[in-house]
């Protein structure tokens, strides 16, 4: 009889756990992969990563998907799962380069631009690209070849890019 009992428990704890995967808990959790977030339950809501987002109330513990999660606290209940909010790539400095001189084609040496870009994530250029206030601040003191007097009118935008140290 202890034997058929075992038997019995051991059934229903493989039985009842699902697939053993952090989707497959006792909530039964949904397809993390390809379920739309607001339909998956707090487990399947964890399982599906970086994809989908847990909103819960302060102190939610999600041990009932993964036994090995510790808490500090507790009580708190799975409220839903939403669509993780993507943040953006920040813009790279070739990037801002390329828009200004979208931005300003029609602005002399305009073409120029991109040689600011002492690498391809300069931030400090490419702060100062995406902060350019005006195309005619694009002028004869950035075109590396030119043979031309720094114009005398100073303005932001070249005052940034020299606050950027040495560009060659």
């Amino acid at each position: 009889m202890g034997r058929i009992v075992a038997l019995v428990a051991s059934l229903v704890v493989v039985l009842g756990c699902g697939s053993g995967t952090l989707g497959g808990g006792p909530d039964g959790g949904g397809d993390p992969n390809s379920a739309a977030c607001s339909s998956l339950t707090a487990c399947g809501c964890l399982a599906a990563g970086g994809r989908c987002a847990l909103r819960t109330e302060a102190c939610y513990c999600p041990s009932e998907c993964d036994p090995s999660i510790a808490c500090i606290c507790g009580g708190g209940q799975f409220l839903a799962c939403e669509d993780a909010v993507i943040h953006p790539t920040p813009p790279t400095c070739l990037l801002q380069a390329q828009r200004v001189q979208q931005q300003c084609a029609a602005q002399p040496f305009v073409n120029y631009v991109d040689g600011l870009c002492r690498t391809q994530t300069d931030p400090c250029v490419t702060s100062c690209l995406a902060n350019l206030a005006s195309c005619s601040d694009i002028d004869c003191r950035f075109c590396p070849d030119c043979d031309c007097a720094p114009p005398e009118r100073a303005n932001a935008f070249a005052a940034c890019i020299e606050g950027c140290g040495p560009l060659r």
